[in-house]
């Protein structure tokens, strides 16, 4: 049983993009406030292990958030965005 498309909201894709960037935001501060005031507190491989957990989750929301944004681009363009390959044997191909 294949299941109705999903309508897409402008208005919901772009909050959502505003939230991935906000939290990359707010996780490159926590890199730098662990590394500054962090090292009075936590061993030197700790530190940089925490550091590096802030960093890649800020870089993951950074590359949602700009994936989020060419599918508007695309949708406001009109131009169809690609079909979900994970979906694709649902969409009859």
């Amino acid at each position: 049983m294949a299941m109705p498309p999903r309508v897409i909201d402008p208005r919901q894709l772009r909050k959502r993009m505003l939230m991935f960037y906000f939290a990359a935001g707010v996780n490159l501060l926590m890199s730098f406030w662990v590394a500054t005031a962090g090292g009075s507190q936590a061993g030197g491989g700790t530190l940089i292990a925490v550091m590096f957990v802030f960093l890649g989750f800020a870089g993951l929301n950074y590359y949602m958030a700009r994936r989020i944004h060419k599918f508007l681009r695309q949708l406001q363009d009109g131009v169809s965005p690609p079909a979900d390959p994970l979906h694709k044997d649902e969409q009859g191909s």
